[in-house]
């Protein structure tokens, strides 16, 4: 499975959404270990390839 990150860590938490290439299977892991775990299991269950990429930090403007 690929991960795809933005920036690198800083203790915060990381939100990733975990795609399948070949269903329409989709779920978002806070973190990478869940993200890892997510799309190995349905990869193991299905054969598919599996990609995670982490969503941008929000940015708050005043």
């Amino acid at each position: 499975m690929a991960l795809k990150e933005t920036a690198p860590d800083r203790g915060e938490a990381r939100q990733f959404i975990v795609k399948c290439d070949g269903c329409s299977f989709e779920r978002t892991a806070e973190g990478r270990d869940e993200a890892t775990e997510i799309g190995n299991g349905h990869g193991r269950e299905t054969g598919h390839e599996l990609v995670a990429v982490e969503f941008p930090s929000s940015v708050e403007s005043s």
